[in-house]
């Protein structure tokens, strides 16, 4: 049953992704740019989520993005029977439903930017010959997409995040490009550094039961989960050089060198510095504490 319902969703989605493609300051990100795109279809992705590609100031941003939204939810009403859709401008999302499925669309407000153009990718084999559909869509860059992935991964450590680390692993591996995503996204991350990578370990047995259980017909264990959490970890403690890890306790510092990893322009990177400043001034023994902590982990 529940696989049915995710089966009716993806059915929406693919009505949906040929209208949102046709406005190119956006590209997919997310699970569903990893598997309806990357991968054939280990399992099931019902959320579009989306990356706003020029890099300008938030309020010409939040204009511009909902102008594309507004445009979006026309051509989705027009080619669509019976869909409604809610247009939720001040998060810049779409609440798209008809009788049978409901899905939602999301820009990711501070996420902005991409540090190489988008890739126009084809929809997967799988999902077209399952489906009977066909959509091309711009996706962010490979490195920035599995970045957001694995910071997610560790992060909320939800199951479908750690079942697609496992793709990554099993295939890319934590590849320099991959490690460039994973800073980037590592800074425009709400969590301090230090607890993101090296996180509490959750306790996710019921988020596998009632909120994975129906994405795959793959055999996921959570055995098998918390090997792949636990290889996620060490992969990324291993190949975190010295230059990296100064890079990390640069920015923390509130000076940094962004000679290897130009990210100064990003929206998220200077929300976190000025987010970090605002610590600094406001309360500099909690700072140094994040900053000593993050030493620490790095064995600097």
């Amino acid at each position: 049953m529940a696989q049915q319902s995710y089966k009716n969703q993806i059915k929406l989605l693919l009505d949906v992704l040929p209208e949102v493609a046709r406005e190119k300051c956006f590209a997919l990100h997310g699970g569903t740019a990893i598997n309806l795109f990357i991968r054939e279809m280990p399992r099931l992705s019902v959320d579009i989520d989306l990356t706003y590609v020029p890099i300008e100031d938030r309020a010409t941003s939040m204009i511009n993005i909902n102008k594309a939204l507004e445009r979006t939810k026309s051509r989705i009403e027009s080619v669509i029977p019976s869909v409604t859709v809610i247009h939720r401008s001040d998060i810049a999302k779409l609440q798209i439903s008809t009788r049978n499925a409901s899905i939602k669309l999301e820009v990711n407000l501070v996420g902005r930017g991409t540090y190489i153009p988008p890739e126009d990718m084809v929809l997967c084999d799988k999902a077209q010959n399952e489906f009977n559909a066909f959509c091309v869509i711009p996706v962010v860059p490979l490195g920035q997409l599995y970045g957001g992935k694995i910071c997610a991964a560790l992060d909320r450590q939800h199951p479908r995040d750690l079942f697609d680390v496992k793709y990554l692993l099993a295939n890319e591996g934590f590849s320099n490009e991959v490690k460039r995503g994973f800073l980037l996204c590592l800074l425009g991350s709400e969590r301090p550094i230090h607890e993101v990578i090296y996180p509490n370990l959750q306790d996710q047995r019921s988020a596998l039961t009632n909120q994975f259980e129906g994405m795959t017909t793959e055999e996921f264990s959570y055995k098998e989960y918390e090997e792949i959490r636990f290889k996620l970890i060490e992969v990324i403690h291993k190949n975190l050089i010295d230059e990296d890890k100064d890079f990390l306790l640069s920015v923390k510092n509130l000076t940094p060198n962004w000679t290897k990893y130009d990210f100064q322009l990003f929206p998220s990177v200077r929300w976190k510095i000025q987010n970090l400043q605002r610590l600094k001034d406001t309360n500099p023994k909690k700072h140094a504490d994040q900053y000593n902590a993050l030493k620490k982990k790095l064995n600097k």
